[in-house]
């Protein structure tokens, strides 16, 4: 755990209350960012909290509330934050990056770390000059420190994770009103997208490290995000599976098993359990090719070394996240 994470603790609510974010008294978040982020500074943790109380803040407008039925209420929401993150602020580098728009990526085929967000037109999506709600002023507030930080490549692969994930959202809208439950085939591309690409960008702008892009698009570094997602979103997804069953919500990753192969609940879970055993251990195969890969491509020892610590808080995330899992008072778990 962080040393300071109750500084950081503090510091994220006092955020929040001046964003307008509303989060339960026992959510934690700064718990979850302190354990990924032990060995680094107070920045870094409270940047990630700060992301993860958004996130979560956001992923329930369409987890527990109507407009998760509404595919063209996703799509507004989604357009108004890229339009949020186009606009030019005038000390912020590379304002001229332009945003995706989310009707134009597909998340269940897209890779999103190859959608060029610059060539999407936004300009006639989301158009209202209405106030800002706090999730977009949150969200402003946050792009503005993070998007500083990195060069316009990072700013594009950003976005692009923002315009899979309306994109994936926009598709669990269309399933809850046609009554469908996704199959185990789809379920977990459809998964990665709605728990946000571009939060295992994120870790890259907190520890001040940007990943180059061809080891970024490698097999092995991809194999790394996506085991990581995968991980951590089918823990949650058992963690959560009561709450969203009371809620009548099919996208669950238990619900799903249960549903395809006829399985009770503790069988489906036990079927899910065994699958983030599969993508731990890929996680784990993955980081130790990493040493041989730094070799290949020739990257000097001090650069290696800081990339070692974005992939070495990949590693790390599953645990802190099961441990939030089971202190945070955002689910009951036993």
């Amino acid at each position: 755990m962080h040393p300071e994470v109750d500084l950081v603790g503090a510091e994220l609510a006092r955020w929040a209350r001046e964003v307008g974010l509303e989060t339960h008294s026992r959510a934690g978040f700064e718990r979850m960012a302190g354990r990924a982020f032990a060995g680094s500074g107070v920045d870094a943790a409270l940047l990630f909290a700060k992301w993860l109380t958004w996130l979560f803040h956001f992923d329930d407008e369409w987890d527990e509330k109507p407009a998760g039925r509404a595919a063209e209420a996703v799509e507004t929401a989604f357009a108004r934050l890229a339009r949020i993150a186009d606009a030019p602020t005038g000390s912020r580098p590379g304002a001229d990056v332009s945003a995706a728009d989310v009707s134009t990526v597909d998340a269940s085929t897209a890779d999103v770390s190859t959608v060029d967000a610059s060539t999407v037109d936004v300009s006639a999506a989301g158009a209202s000059a209405e106030p800002r709600l706090p999730v977009e002023v949150a969200f402003a507030d946050l792009w503005e420190t993070t998007a500083e930080r990195m060069s316009p490549r990072w700013r594009r692969r950003f976005l692009a994770g923002l315009a899979a994930q309306g994109r994936a959202c926009r598709a669990e809208a269309e399933n809850r009103c046609a009554g469908r439950v996704p199959s185990p085939g789809e379920y977990p591309r459809l998964r990665r997208g709605t728990a946000g690409p571009y939060l295992f960008d994120l870790v890259e702008p907190c520890l001040g490290v940007e990943v180059p892009a061809r080891l970024r698009e490698s097999a092995t570094w991809r194999t790394l995000v996506d085991a990581c997602n995968d991980v951590t979103a089918w823990c949650n997804d058992v963690a959560s599976h009561p709450k969203e069953r009371a809620n009548g919500d099919v996208h669950n990753y238990v619900t799903v098993a249960a549903t395809a192969f006829g399985l009770s609940d503790s069988g489906a879970v036990a079927w899910v359990n065994e699958r983030v055993a599969r993508g731990a251990e890929d996680l784990r195969t993955a980081a130790r090719r990493l040493p041989e890969l730094f070799d290949r491509f020739g990257l000097p020892a001090d650069r290696a070394e800081r990339i070692t610590e974005v992939a070495c808080a990949f590693l790390v995330a599953p645990r802190a996240q099961l441990e939030w899992l089971l202190e945070s008072g955002r689910y009951d778990v036993t």
